[in-house]
């Protein structure tokens, strides 16, 4: 794909943009789980499609499974957003939510796509609000997986590159973290480029 990289100034848009949206998410999920939370700075790095597995999967252990939460988005700002937690933070967010020792498999899942679609629609919304743009969302999906399962190789065979914008999201007081990932493929990059540099002639 041509004209893949982002200069300096397209990078510090997009992760200040990144960062107001992270905010965001953050106070809407701190105010579900009437906690104090957390999330990191994104890492925003451009990828080959065939190592966004292991890419994702540096952090996570291949002996644990996971619920994976994925929401679609289209617009001229489009792509996927991977929601990624582990069984033990699941079950400490299903007892949290709930106010139960031992909260059920529905339980659990209920509060993972309650989580996920705060966290999701959050983020997006407000980094399609710093782009000036709408965006529409699909039916979510959610499974629980291996790590080495999270991405789907077979999907990735149809992009070239992609961008991924990674953070963690952590409550430690209730034992509660998870990682979301914000992919954008192939043509939906030149897309978002155009965008950013919309956003830095206005600033400048």
């Amino acid at each position: 794909m041509n004209n893949i990289s982002f200069n300096e100034d397209q990078i510090d848009v997009l992760k200040e943009f990144m960062n107001i949206s992270l905010g965001d998410a953050t106070a809407h999920v701190a105010e579900l789980l009437d906690a104090f939370g957390t999330m990191h700075i994104p890492q925003i790095t451009i990828i080959d499609a065939s190592d966004l597995s292991s890419f994702i999967n540096v952090n996570m252990d291949n002996n644990l499974n996971y619920h994976v939460a994925k929401q679609l988005f289209s617009g001229k700002f489009g792509g996927e957003c991977l929601f990624i937690i582990n069984e033990e933070s699941a079950n400490n967010l299903g007892t949290h939510i709930y106010d139960i020792e031992q909260p059920s498999q529905m339980d659990v899942n209920d509060a993972v796509m309650e989580l996920t679609n705060i966290v999701t629609s959050s983020i997006i919304s407000r980094f399609a609000n710093e782009l000036d743009v709408e965006v529409q969302y699909f039916v979510p999906s959610s499974s629980f997986i291996k790590a080495s399962s999270i991405v789907d190789k077979d999907e990735m065979t149809n992009y070239s590159k992609v961008i991924v914008v990674g953070t963690d999201l952590k409550f430690l007081d209730q034992n509660i973290s998870a990682s979301i990932f914000i992919l954008t493929k192939d043509e939906a990059i030149n897309s978002l480029k155009f965008l950013i540099d919309q956003k830095i002639e206005e600033l400048y």
